[in-house]
């Protein structure tokens, strides 16, 4: 039988110590819930592996519905996002919005911000 190595989020398949792939790892969202209800857990999974499909390891929860008071729950393992960011997973782009949020990650680049004024292509709007 061959024996599985795993090393980090470039996890390292090895069959018999002669074959050995690496996997990367993805930071992403699987959605729970139900019909306009959901309930997101983030996980550590393949890239290859399906949205709500098998994963490597939970860590954390987030909950988009508001309560009463207003507030949208983000619940995160800090400790296990920051190992999985420094062996190179990366996060989605709705998972790296979250971990800006609690403060893991520096806040992701807002689109079209940076773009200057005459490359916009609104030059011809307003004439």
């Amino acid at each position: 039988r061959g024996e599985k190595v795993s090393l980090g989020p470039r996890r390292k398949l090895c069959v018999r110590r002669k074959l050995c792939v690496a996997m990367p790892v993805r930071l992403r969202l699987q959605r729970f819930g139900r019909l306009q209800k959901p309930f997101y857990h983030i996980v550590a999974a393949d890239v290859k592996a399906p949205r709500d499909g098998r994963f490597l390891e939970k860590l954390g929860t987030y909950d988009p519905i508001p309560d009463r008071s207003g507030n949208k729950h983000l619940r995160v393992d800090v400790k296990r996002v920051e190992h999985w960011l420094m062996y190179g997973a990366e996060p989605s782009e709705p998972v790296a919005k979250l971990l800006a949020r609690a403060h893991v990650l520096p806040p992701p680049p807002r689109r079209g911000l940076n773009v200057p004024e005459g490359e916009r292509g609104v030059e011809g709007r307003g004439k």
